[in-house]
């Protein structure tokens, strides 16, 4: 299981080595301003497309070669990516970093549940949750010393490197595990996993994930700048702190997945995930918070955030007739997370403006958390296929 999970964070780390290495990338390569913004959110861009027609591509022809192709994909983009001379070249191997990572991310949630015993599974579709702020908080956090010794290439290799080993014990335990064996004939059509993935429940789940992402992305990215603009750190302190405080969500996402084995289920995990969402988000934004209590309610609202993705993951087979249809829900799911991510830090950033102060950000929290909590709500009163 751990393989499994390593794999995702592993494809992650492409994600968390972009925000540190922008400054390096605008001077050597001469990235504007908007070809900077398109480097970080491309991913979000590629995903918010195509996710869910990459995971029915998954079901269709088989979760572990697929899965394969997707790691192998994100590993040679990301060496290309090194060997970029151009920011538009560069920009180029991030789409298809992008295309890889979807095809990863969406082919390993079934794989998980084929490795897990039948009691297993819900805990463990939870903690795969951790695959993202494992993978791109670690790669923040590695960065600032890697650029102290090296130049921003280094991360694109190291990156690179790890999806690569990582690709090798997953063949190992998908083989053993995979019924990717059965003709492709015998898998469900495109069609009909799209028809699968667009019922009330899974749209419940995706505009679940949705707000969620974008409540997160929220707090995030702008975390660094509340704290060099309020509390008067460095941009370099700053960022590190904020990598730092992302691996709370991980924590939190571990939290969950005990808890799920212990028979919990989302409908009471993602409200209790709100709540500290609320109340950290809220006072992580408020002006006159000083930097260490800042920084404390940042890590608070990130380890509760971490409720929320591994509840959602782990509730995705309860929404399907088979699992051959996990991919697709699962591509739903980042697509819908990949939306949030793209609108919502905007619209907080129009707020703030408009209101002229951060605490206008206090109010963006509590009304997101708050509707995730009422689509958690409406998702427990929804019927859908159940997979035994």
């Amino acid at each position: 299981m751990s393989v499994l999970i390593g794999a995702g964070a592993a494809v992650a780390l492409h994600v968390g080595k972009v925000p540190a290495a922008l400054p390096v990338l605008q001077s050597e390569l001469g990235l504007s301003l908007v070809q900077s913004g398109w480097v970080v959110a491309i991913f979000s861009v590629v995903a918010a497309c195509v996710a869910v027609f990459l995971g029915t591509v998954s079901d269709r022809f088989g979760h572990l070669p697929v899965a394969m192709v997707g790691m192998v994909l994100t590993a040679l983009a990301g060496v290309a990516g090194a060997l970029a001379s151009s920011g538009n070249i560069l920009l180029v191997t991030r789409v298809f970093e992008g295309f890889g990572f979807i095809l990863t991310t969406t082919s390993i949630p079934p794989l998980i549940m084929r490795a897990a015993s039948q009691s297993q599974r819900q805990a463990s579709l939870a903690l795969w949750g951790m695959y993202m702020p494992v993978g791109s908080g670690l790669m923040m956090a590695l960065s600032a010393p890697l650029l102290y010794y090296f130049d921003w290439r280094i991360l694109w290799w190291v990156a690179s490197g790890l999806v690569l080993l990582a690709a090798l014990p997953v063949y190992s335990v998908g083989a053993r595990i995979s019924d990717d064996s059965s003709p492709a004939a015998a898998r469900p059509a495109i069609a009909k996993t799209l028809k699968t993935a667009l019922r009330r429940g899974p749209l419940l789940l995706s505009v679940t994930f949705a707000v969620y992402a974008g409540n997160y992305m929220v707090l995030a990215g702008f975390l660094p700048l509340l704290l060099v603009d309020l509390n008067g750190f460095s941009p370099m302190m700053a960022a590190t702190a904020s990598a730092i405080i992302v691996l709370f969500n991980a924590l939190g996402n571990g939290i969950s997945g005990w808890l799920h084995n212990y028979g919990l289920r989302y409908s009471t995990l993602i409200p209790i995930g709100c709540l500290g969402m609320a109340v950290g988000g809220g006072l992580v934004f408020a002006p006159e918070l000083s930097g260490l209590w800042r920084m404390v309610a940042a890590a608070g609202f990130c380890g509760f955030a971490g409720l929320v993705p591994s509840s959602l993951f782990s509730e995705a087979p309860h929404r399907i007739p088979h699992p051959s249809f996990l991919a697709t829900i699962s591509g739903l799911l980042v697509q819908g997370a990949a939306i949030g991510q793209l609108l919502m830090p905007p619209l907080a950033a129009a707020a703030v403006a408009w209101y002229g102060s951060w605490s206008a950000g206090i109010t963006f929290m509590v009304i997101g958390s708050g509707f995730i909590a009422f689509c958690a709500f409406v998702l427990s009163r929804t019927g859908d296929p159940v997979h035994a």
